[in-house]
Formats: structure tokens, C-alpha cells, sequence
């Protein structure tokens, strides 16, 4: 390491500083650089986190979604079950009336039968068919236009016997 004077001779510590200074520069940077790529990383960490954010919420808004209808199909399911359960109430109700109003006219079928043959057979008969509650089934209305209804021709069978 030479020094030279004042006329133009180098010194060894304006170098040193010099290297020292572009040292100093190069880790500065360096470390702004780090710096910037960390925050980089942080930013692109945070938008993950927030399209994984978005993603849950989109997904939990779907399940709302589904939730609602489901409870949906399952409110007209129950209304469906319920009005088919009425509808087969019905329909069992129509079957046991058409049985019953059966019944009662081969009562009354037997009773007129027995009303041709012998008049005590026809009063038991029409006591025991008092007794079944089943009078109450005969038909209002005849099905041949102009003819008494069966209910009309056992109350004409009463009252010739009683």
C-alpha cells in the first residue's frame, strides 16, 4: 500500500472506503430486495387466504342453499303424503260405503224374497236387518228412471208387515 501526496497518487484508504461504500450498497439492496420479496410472498400468501376465504363462504352459501331446498322438497313431500293419506282415506271410505250399501240391498233383496214365501221369516229378517244399522246405506235414488229407490221399497216392505 503506497501513499502518494496531493499530486495524484492513490490512497489506499479512498479505495477501501470506495469498496466499503459499494459493499455496503450491495448488502442495502440486497436487503431491500429480501425485504420486497417477503412482502411479495406475504401479499401472495394473503390472496390465497382470502380466495380460500371466498371459497368457504361460496361453499357455505351453496349448503344454505341446499339446506333450503331440501327443507323444500320435504315440506311437499309431507303435504303430497299427507293429501294421498287423504285421498286413500277417502277411497276407503267410498269402498266401505259401496260394501255396506252391498250389503244392505242383498238385505233387501232377502227380505223381498222372503216376503214372496213367508211373512214371519220376512219380519225377522227385517229386524235382524234393523238391528245391522245398515237401512241407512240403501239407496235414495233409483237407478231405473221412473222406479222406487230401495230405500223407498223397504219402507213400503215395513209398513205392509208392521
Amino acid at each position: 500500500m503506497s501513499t502518494e501526496d496531493r499530486s495524484g497518487a492513490k490512497h489506499p484508504t479512498r479505495s477501501v472506503t470506495f469498496y466499503l461504500t459499494v459493499l455496503f450498497l450491495a448488502a442495502l439492496f440486497l436487503l431491500v430486495l429480501a425485504f420486497f420479496m417477503q412482502q411479495r410472498q406475504a401479499f401472495l400468501d394473503l390472496n390465497q387466504s382470502v380466495a380460500a376465504s371466498q371459497d368457504i363462504t361460496e361453499l357455505q352459501l351453496a349448503n344454505q342453499q341446499l339446506t333450503f331446498q331440501l327443507d323444500e322438497v320435504k315440506l311437499r313431500a309431507e303435504k303430497e303424503k299427507s293429501d294421498l293419506e287423504d285421498q286413500l282415506k277417502q277411497a276407503n271410505d267410498t269402498a266401505e260405503t259401496a260394501q255396506k250399501q252391498a250389503e244392505a240391498l242383498e238385505w233387501l233383496r232377502q227380505i223381498e224374497s222372503a216376503t214372496r214365501s213367508s211373512y214371519p221369516k220376512s219380519k225377522e229378517l227385517i229386524q235382524a236387518f234393523e238391528e245391522t244399522g245398515l237401512k241407512k246405506y240403501l239407496p235414495e235414488q233409483s237407478v231405473v228412471e221412473g222406479g222406487s229407490s230401495p230405500a223407498e221399497t223397504y219402507q213400503d216392505l215395513y209398513a205392509m208387515l208392521f
